[in-house]
């Protein structure tokens, strides 16, 4: 079912796009962040060596610094209805004039006390669809699940062109550790991953980022996401192509995300000398193949100035960012945010929403509240009219009384992509697209 309805999908795209007139570009900052136990306290991460407050504080001025618009973060504390991540939220990330944050919604495995999150722009994005990868390709649950986050680009001209930016991103925290069972673990979750894109024939734009906890890139978890053999073209690209063995290796020091600390604090010490943490993404975005670009030289761990092997962030002086930049990373987390720029390419028109199937119908888009539907054609023709959500389920059907004006209530559907789909008294059906915003 879902690709069947992934073909119909991108046959509606091609064939309801309007003729371009010009393009314009913006950029995009996306961001993954291990957030260290965020409030989770165990016997090792106290609330005095952890303490939500000071972790709350260094996570504002991180974000006042660098502006994210899609934050991806993992290990964050699970709770119920997700309240640790409104905390989140509300206590760092919209702060200072910000309240354009919002947050998808909140998963976790069964009875873990770690979970993902992922945070977005909401000038900028729409959340469609949320997928979990919770099982094993033998059908064993995974240490922690795997969440696919499905955003669209919020293009103001959207409406006219209809051609959907659409992003995937995939949040991972895989097994810590450096037994062989710890990397088995990690091998099954990314082959469960690769098995998924798979299976849905996965095109277009897709990041997979997190804390993979990987030592060497010969690790079949590792192998699983670069170097796919049953279908190359899904393999997934590192952007700054600094693959090698990275694990306590100072020539790999530019690259390295853990620890930001030589000793002291809740997690991991030692100071700076592993690569954990990545975001990996599709030759599509690399090549620049479907609007989306990743900006040469824009990934960076943030703070990582290449002169911290086996030292602290913070001290000597880090002259790659402020001082109070480096003392947030220092008391945010053992981990370094991951960063990178994206360019988005989008095609500017000029038109009005009118369905090209000479029936002339009449409709605003986006939608707020209300969807009005006007004819200026003989409504002897049309049998029905239904709205489809992104899944394809039909959420409103109209088969009588169609009048030359019609109102459907949109008050209560969730922000997204829909589908307006006309069915003609000849057997001929025409679909658009409809954002609710």
């Amino acid at each position: 079912m879902r690709l069947s309805f992934s073909i119909f999908l991108l046959t509606l795209i091609f064939f309801t796009s309007q003729p371009v007139q010009a393009q314009s570009k913006d950029t995009v900052k996306i961001m993954s962040y291990n957030v260290l136990s965020y409030r989770n306290f165990t016997s090792y991460c106290t609330s005095s060596n952890n303490s939500t407050s000071t972790k709350e504080n260094a996570l504002e001025i991180i974000i006042d610094y660098t502006l994210p618009d899609i934050l991806a973060v993992c290990e964050m504390g699970s709770s119920p209805n997700g309240i640790n991540a409104f905390h989140l939220m509300n206590n760092a990330l919209n702060k200072n004039g910000r309240s354009y944050f919002q947050m998808a919604n909140y998963t976790v495995t069964g009875n873990s006390s770690l979970t993902n999150m992922l945070y977005f722009n909401s000038n900028k994005f729409g959340l469609i669809a949320q997928n979990q990868i919770t099982h094993s390709i033998n059908n064993v649950q995974l240490v922690r699940l795997i969440d696919e986050y499905i955003l669209y680009y919020k293009d103001s001209n959207l409406a006219q062109h209809r051609d959907t930016t659409y992003f995937h991103f995939l949040v991972a925290h895989l097994k810590a550790g450096n037994t062989g069972g710890d990397r088995t673990e990690r091998g099954l979750a990314t082959e469960a991953v690769m098995a998924y894109l798979d299976t849905i024939n996965a095109t277009g734009n897709y990041f997979i980022m997190g804390d993979f906890n990987l030592y060497a890139p010969n690790e079949p978890a590792f192998l699983d996401l670069i170097a796919y053999n049953p279908d190359p073209s899904l393999n997934f690209q590192d952007p700054v192509n600094r693959i090698g063995n990275w694990s306590n290796n100072s020539s790999y020091a530019d690259v390295h995300t853990q620890s930001t600390r030589t000793s002291g604090g809740c997690g991991s010490s030692g100071g700076m000398d592993d690569r954990f943490d990545f975001i990996l993404c599709s030759d599509e975005v690399i090549n620049n193949s479907d609007k989306v670009r990743y900006i040469p030289n824009t990934y960076w761990a943030l703070g990582q100035d290449g002169n911290r092997f086996n030292g602290n962030i913070n001290s000597p002086t880090n002259n790659s960012v402020p001082n109070y930049v480096a003392n947030a990373l220092y008391d945010m987390s053992d981990h370094l945010p991951v960063l990178m720029d994206l360019e988005v390419t989008l095609p500017a028109t000029n038109g009005i929403e009118v369905m090209n199937n000479n029936m002339e119908v009449y409709f605003n888009n986006p939608i707020q509240n209300t969807l009005v539907i006007n004819f200026k054609s003989s409504l002897n023709a049309i049998k029905s009219i239904e709205i489809l959500d992104f899944s394809g389920k039909v959420v409103h059907r109209v088969e009588q009384d169609l009048k030359q004006g019609i109102s459907v209530d949109f008050s209560g559907k969730q922000k997204g992509v829909y589908f307006l789909k006309i069915n003609k008294q000849n057997g001929s059906k025409h679909i658009d697209k409809l954002i609710k915003i």
